[in-house]
């Protein structure tokens, strides 16, 4: 009786290994399907871009900045424009310091 329990088992194990087999093979057919359907042949949509609906769509399409938020990324690049000139500066003042100091300029 144990060499039949042994041997349903490893039959069963068989099966399994088998009907795993066949799903991944599915699952791979299926990615397959999916990526053939999902790549546009034309990417560019050059015909459509190019004409004035394709433009006007496109147009639709872009997040334009509120008032706000221009504002506020306005105020960012002045602030590091300035710290970055201040930086720039003192590093130089500091290093002409230095060159006088030893007397090589």
């Amino acid at each position: 009786m144990d060499a039949k329990t042994k041997e349903e088992k490893k039959e069963l194990k068989e099966k399994l290994k088998a009907e795993r087999k066949e799903l991944r093979a599915a699952k791979k057919l299926e990615r397959k399907r999916a990526l053939a359907e999902s790549i546009d042949e034309d990417p560019l949509k050059l015909k459509d871009w190019c004409s004035l609906k394709g433009i006007r769509e496109e147009i639709k399409k872009v997040h334009w900045l509120s008032k706000k938020e221009l504002a506020i990324d306005s105020g960012v690049v002045l602030a590091f424009t300035i710290v970055l000139g201040l930086y720039f500066y003192a590093s130089d003042a500091i290093i002409a310091l230095i060159l006088k100091a030893l007397g090589l300029n």
